[in-house]
Formats: structure tokens, C-alpha cells, sequence
């Protein structure tokens, strides 16, 4: 790890720990309207401008073990189906037929040497080209280049899949900017999948987002777990650029060393820091990644409408042998979901709060800043001049996002 940053983090924990008033380079933040969590027109441009044009996070390049296999994504809205070619390489095609419009695949995973139409028999290989047409003498003058499947942009970064459907979106790495850095401590491409588990919450997708960008819930919602670990008065956050994030709170003294996982499955490559702490970043738009030493979760929030969304955690591990997954990695999901379902417990009620005619706009504390940093990233990804009267954030905050 950067001995640069590693000092500045452990420096501004102590300096957290020791404060007793706002810290000195604190300012107000301004306030959050709530008509963001609430306003259909708000939620409509989040589709069109968010989802559909940013880096979006699919899986872990190991789900597509072998040359034709293709998995689904529909979480933006839009059909798209990832598939593995014969040179190795991921690419994503929305999945339509250039025919009439059909899937080219109904599965949600598989492996295949053609994507076939199901309506017409129309087939495409796995680089997306068109390579067969039942009947081709009823199309006159048929130019089967020109039919290839419609590509959308897909990259991998250390083993991480990420798709987007902006064709003149900046590379992923660019976009992550020092996350890339950062985040390469986990060793990505020598992880596996552990498993999935998906809640369906009545809550705007953003409420759920700005739950896991603070620590300042713990010791309420977590007192028997989260709280008796983490010492919430250390809590040291980084706004980074393009609405990303790193949140770090440190292990409480007696409990700073002592090992989260077996030797089996521990990961290597996580560095002291790592461990001493519990370290998350947020991927703008909707990913928070508490990293760890074992198992650990890539944390989705996929909006479904204004008031409802899913909670996809995506949980993966260093590799194992064998197909069966270890009981220490099913523990640590199970002992999660005690976790989650207090989080997830209070987003129904706050937000029945803000669609009732007593809602105002929300004052959070300069230790809660990622979630201004992150609902800044919205406004800037929709275009200010496109957002419904009252519903922006201040850019009083932009001059404190750190590059590196």
C-alpha cells in the first residue's frame, strides 16, 4: 500500500478521535431537498442520465469461466447480455435481434457457440456478428455486416465487470480515478463468487446509499454488532471525484489484531490497514464495498421507482478448491444479514417521512459529507440545468474533493 496515504488515513483517525468540536476545516453543509427521494420527474432523470450512462458494476470476470459463456443484465432497464468470445475477451450486445426485436437469449446464464433468436432462429456468434439467416432468399440485398448485434460498452478492472451504455462514456479506469489504486490491495482477479442475496425495500434507491456513506447510525441501529467493534469516533472520509468515496473507522483497541478469518481463507494481498479497520469505498452510482480479509460484499442499490428499490449484495472470497462453498464464508453471509436487516429496517419509515407534508430538506454533519459528495455526482451526471426548480445541491463542497 501507499506509505503516503496509509500515514494521512491512521493521522486523520487520531485527529478524529481527539476532537472535541468540529473539526478545523469544517464548513456547514448545505442542506439535501427532499423532493430528491421523492419526485417522479427526479427519478426519471436518474434513469435516463445515471443509469444508462455510467459505469455500472455486473460481476466478477470468473462468472464467465469459459469461451460462449453469457450471463444477463437488466438492472438498468435495458436488456443486455454479456458473453465470453473465442479471444477471451468480455463484450456486451443489447439483447435484440436485428430482425424484429427479439431476445437472442431467454436464459439468464448459460454457454452457447451461437446467440440464437428464439422467434425466427436469426444467430449470432459470441464476437455479436450475424452469422446465420433461415430463408435468406426472401431478403433482398441482405448485408448480414451491417446486422450485428448492438454493442454496449463493457470493461474489466482487476476482475471486476462493468458495463455502460454511453458509447462516449470516459474508460472505467479513468472514471474510478485513485480508487483503481486503492482498491488493488484486494487482489480482485484471484477472488471467486461466494453468493447472492437481493431484499426488496420500499425506500428511494439514494436513502440506501447514503445509509452505508456514514457510520454515525451505528451504535442506534447496530449496537450488538457493528457497535461493539468499530469505534465510531474515528470515522475518516475521503470525497473523491465523479461522486466516489472512501470511508475508513477504525477497530476498537482490543480488538484491532485479533484475526476475522481462519488462515485458510484469509486473503494475502489485504494490507494492516485493512485489517485494523473497517474500510469501504463508494463507486458512484449505486456500489459500496466494504472490503475485507475474507468474504466480503459488493453492495448494489438498483432502483425499481420512486419509492422502491432492491439491495443486491454480491459476495465474493479469495478462490477455493472445489465447487462447494466453505461454511466460513455461508457464516459470515448469515451473520451479515442481522446487519442488513437492521439497516434495512428503517428505510420503509423515513421514507413514508419524507413523502408526508411535514418533510424538509435534510442537515446532515460534516462527518456525513460522502452523502452530499455523492448527491452532488447526481446533479452533475443528470446536468444542472435539466433538474427539477429546488431540487439541487449546493456546490459549496465541490473544492474539498481530494484527486488522490
Amino acid at each position: 500500500m501507499d506509505a503516503t496515504l496509509e500515514r494521512t488515513i491512521r493521522e486523520r483517525i487520531e485527529i478524529e478521535k481527539a476532537r472535541t468540536g468540529p473539526s478545523q476545516d469544517s464548513i456547514p453543509v448545505p442542506l439535501i431537498p427532499t423532493s430528491r427521494y421523492t419526485d417522479p420527474e427526479f427519478f426519471a432523470l436518474e434513469m435516463e442520465r445515471v443509469f444508462h450512462r455510467t459505469w455500472l458494476f455486473v460481476g466478477h470476470e470468473s462468472e464467465w469461466p469459459q469461451h460462449g459463456a453469457y450471463r444477463l443484465f437488466s438492472r438498468s432497464g435495458a436488456p443486455i447480455v454479456i458473453v465470453r468470445g473465442k479471444d477471451d475477451v468480455l463484450r456486451a450486445f443489447y439483447n435484440a435481434c436485428r430482425h424484429r426485436g427479439a431476445p437472442v437469449t431467454r436464459d439468464e446464464c448459460g454457454v452457447a457457440k451461437r446467440l440464437t433468436c428464439q422467434y425466427h432462429s436469426w444467430s449470432y456468434d459470441t464476437e455479436g456478428q450475424l452469422k446465420a439467416v433461415p430463408d435468406a432468399r426472401s431478403f433482398a440485398e441482405l448485408d448480414t455486416d451491417a446486422l450485428a448485434l448492438v454493442p454496449v460498452r463493457c470493461e474489466v478492472w482487476e476482475g471486476w465487470v462493468f458495463v455502460n451504455e454511453a458509447t462516449n462514456a470516459a474508460p472505467l479506469t479513468e472514471f474510478l480515478g485513485p480508487i483503481c489504486d486503492q482498491m488493488k490491495e484486494i487482489n480482485g482477479p484471484a477472488l471467486r463468487r461466494v453468493g447472492t442475496q437481493t431484499h426488496r425495500i420500499s425506500a428511494n434507491w439514494k436513502l440506501m446509499v447514503d445509509a452505508f456513506l456514514e457510520v454515525y447510525h451505528v451504535r442506534t441501529v447496530h449496537p450488538d454488532n457493528a457497535a461493539l467493534l468499530y469505534d465510531d469516533r474515528s470515522v475518516t472520509v475521503s470525497m473523491l471525484p465523479n461522486g466516489h468515496s472512501r470511508l475508513t473507522t477504525e477497530k476498537y483497541e482490543a480488538l484491532r489484531d485479533f484475526a476475522m478469518v481462519s488462515d485458510e481463507h484469509d486473503n494475502p494481498s489485504v494490507p494492516l490497514i485493512w485489517r485494523q479497520t473497517s474500510t469501504s469505498f463508494g463507486i458512484f452510482p449505486n456500489l459500496v464495498v466494504p472490503m475485507d480479509t475474507g468474504a466480503f460484499t459488493f453492495l448494489c442499490m438498483w432502483p425499481v421507482d420512486t419509492s422502491h428499490m432492491e439491495l443486491e449484495l454480491q459476495w465474493f472470497a479469495p478462490a477455493w478448491e472445489g465447487d462447494e462453498v466453505p461454511q466460513e464464508h455461508l457464516d459470515r453471509l448469515a451473520l451479515f444479514d442481522t446487519v442488513m436487516a437492521q439497516d434495512t429496517a428503517n428505510m420503509a419509515p423515513i421514507q413514508a417521512s419524507i413523502e408526508s407534508p411535514g418533510a424538509q430538506p435534510f442537515q446532515i454533519g460534516w462527518h456525513e459529507r460522502l452523502i452530499h459528495n455523492f448527491q452532488r455526482a447526481v446533479d452533475l451526471a443528470i446536468g444542472v440545468d435539466r433538474l427539477p426548480a429546488g431540487s439541487a445541491v449546493s456546490d459549496a463542497l465541490d473544492r474539498f474533493v481530494e484527486t488522490e
